[in-house]
């Protein structure tokens, strides 16, 4: 699927000069793309991964239930009354040269017929375009399953943004280049779930790579879906993750031949065989940035991804995660935490209930 894309972003960039957290900041003396000198040498690209709980972190509880049919955990500020422009604040100050979003709004169904995924994506997209990003396209609008028919609900959300004077996702005559959605059957959200692929084109060298959106299905084990069915999550997980991988590096023509990076929220930081989105990209060759990144370029490895909305912010595991061909280069791989306060509302210092994490890495030069 290949359509007209939105207006493009406009090209003037704006870096913000914000303090950041000490182990943040030495990963940021690193630039967001160098380009190497020499043919066939690769460029350097710093790919970020942020769920900012736009539609499930909303302030009272009234609006999550209309909105997501159900309480919210977390409540922070609302989406359009300045906590999108405050994550634009957060890619920009990591100087990601792409970003995937995950959780940017859910279309309308019948039991929340107010909903509108544009709604949460407009202030985003807005605010991230006076930063000097454009938005890939994610081709939402109208889509259904392709074999039952409802609407993409929970599949909806995910945006992948790309800083505008570095990279387009058009050809060198204006055409957009091959993306798509790759809808997922094994999760069982009851209004469909996909992923959101797109090809990128670096402006200097014309290379191309592919950057997968990614948002595993978040339940427990044991836990039963809107469908009523219980499964051990953590299989359905790998399984949508190795179909991923399969269609993009295997199957589909328009990728597999490109350097290919998959990012974002896997839900999950096991690594066990058959049950992990870790086991099924191994399977497929491909490895964690955090893994391949040298172990003194490592900054944050102390906090959790998803920080829940607690403060001060929780340590410990991963769910939030990059994935690259073994053998990658990857230069460094840092956790940017929202706060450092050990006391304090979550109203006031969190923007999300995930903390970002980029990483940059080498990709081959492939046209």
């Amino acid at each position: 699927m290949t359509t007209a894309p939105r207006s493009p972003a406009s090209t003037a960039s704006v870096l913000l000069a914000c303090a950041l957290p000490a182990a943040a900041a030495a990963a940021l003396l690193q630039p967001a793309t160098a380009h190497a000198a020499g043919p066939g040498r690769g460029i350097d690209v710093r790919i970020a991964s942020y769920n900012t709980c736009g539609h499930g972190c909303l302030p009272s509880t009234r609006e999550c239930v209309d909105t997501i049919g159900r309480d919210c955990a977390t409540k922070l500020r609302p989406w359009a009354g300045g906590r999108a422009a405050q994550v634009a604040d957060d890619i920009a100050r990591a100087r990601a040269g792409v970003v995937v979003t995950q959780e940017i709004g859910n279309n309308a169904t019948p039991s929340q017929p107010g909903v509108d995924v544009e709604s949460f994506r407009a202030p985003l997209t807005e605010a991230m375009r006076l930063r000097g990003y454009a938005e890939a396209p994610a081709d939402y609008a109208g889509t259904r399953h392709p074999v039952d028919g409802y609407p993409l609900k929970s599949g909806a959300g995910r945006f992948t943004y790309y800083d505008a004077r570095r990279f387009s996702h058009l050809d060198d005559s204006g055409r957009p280049l091959p993306h798509d959605l790759l809808w997922l059957p094994d999760s069982t959200e009851i209004y469909g779930k996909t992923m959101t692929w797109n090809t990128l084109r670096d402006r200097r060298t014309g290379a191309r790579f592919v950057v997968v959106n990614m948002h595993l299905e978040f339940r427990r084990n044991g836990a039963t879906d809107p469908n009523g069915w219980t499964k051990n999550w953590d299989q359905v997980r790998h399984a949508d993750a190795r179909r991923t991988a399969e269609h993009l590096t295997r199957d589909n023509p328009a990728t597999r031949r490109l350097p290919i990076v998959f990012a974002g929220d896997m839900n999950s930081a096991t690594r066990e065989d058959g049950a992990s989105a870790h086991d099924a990209f191994a399977d497929a060759g491909y490895a964690d940035a955090l893994d391949l990144a040298p172990p003194q370029r490592r900054h944050g490895t102390e906090y959790a991804s998803f920080n829940g909305g607690k403060i001060p912010l929780p340590k410990g595991d991963k769910i939030d995660h990059v994935y690259v061909k073994a053998g990658t280069p990857v230069r460094q791989w840092t956790l940017v935490p929202q706060t450092t306060a050990q006391s304090g509302a979550a109203w006031d210092l969190l923007r999300s209930d995930h903390n970002l994490t980029h990483t940059t890495v080498r990709l081959a030069v492939t046209r």
